[in-house]
């Protein structure tokens, strides 16, 4: 397990979207202020998770002021032997708010695919528990990418990140890739630019010299809305028969 890891995180994210050449261009302008994180590269490993209707992908492609996601998630290749975070995220008035908590794979898996209960007990692990079971929430997709991260010099609180070779898969779903995996986005990588307060001069004056303006990129929204035909809602036979039942009880009763 992760020693002394972090289980809540608030925060401004905010996404840009770049070629390759933007990226390596913006890494040159801000090469005094910037260095190689503790953590520098590292691939990232999430599986998120949606009820049948997609109602969590919906809302976050609909830009509300407020949206959450649940998802596990690993960093760096996923193992028996190395632990997964299980987390919500949640979006309000531009303000992320991460709470997660740190289980092994096994028992993520346990828990989440035949509701084994485990070995976390408290506020976080009560949330997780109550939105799963709230929303009816289960697997969707499978999304990796590689990161590449840097911590600004002189403001702890600056983080960036490079998301590139982003792919995903909407069968077969586990944390390990399958070699089956699609492209999200060829040729482009998501910056992110992570703070707690105000972005520095140098960094605002880097993205107006690139003319980089944030967007409102969702990941898993824009798999959803690329593989719509198989993720879209489709009710069987047998709901079809209910909600028909239905309305006649409710035209006959008004």
């Amino acid at each position: 397990m992760v020693e002394n890891y972090i289980e809540t995180f608030k925060r401004v994210e905010d996404k840009y979207i770049l070629t390759l050449e933007e990226k390596d261009r913006f890494l040159a302008l801000c090469n005094k202020y910037i260095k190689e994180d503790i953590y520098y590269k590292y691939s990232v490993h999430s599986i998120y998770y949606d009820n049948n209707t997609n109602e969590l992908a919906i809302n976050s492609l609909l830009k509300p002021e407020y949206k959450m996601k649940l998802r596990l998630r690993c960093y760096g290749e996923p193992n028996l032997d190395k632990p997964v975070f299980l987390e919500t995220k949640k979006k309000y008035d531009n303000i992320v708010y991460k709470r997660r908590i740190e289980l092994g794979l096994e028992e993520a898996y346990n828990y989440l695919e035949y509701g084994i209960a485990h070995h976390v007990h408290n506020n976080i692990a009560d949330e997780i528990d109550y939105i799963l079971n709230y929303y009816n929430l289960e697997v969707k997709v499978y999304i990796a990418y590689d990161r590449e991260c840097y911590a600004a010099i002189d403001e702890a609180d600056v983080r960036i990140t490079f998301d590139n070779n982003i792919r995903y898969r909407i069968d077969d779903i586990s944390l390990q890739e399958k070699g089956n995996e699609e492209k999200l986005q060829d040729g482009l990588v998501m910056l992110e630019v992570k703070a707690m307060k105000r972005y520095p001069m140098w960094l605002v004056k880097v993205l107006s010299e690139m003319k980089l303006y944030k967007t409102s990129f969702s990941k898993y929204g824009n798999i959803y809305s690329m593989n719509f035909d198989k993720l879209a809602y489709k009710p069987t036979l047998q709901y079809r028969r209910v909600l028909e039942r239905e309305k006649k009880l409710c035209s006959i009763q008004y």
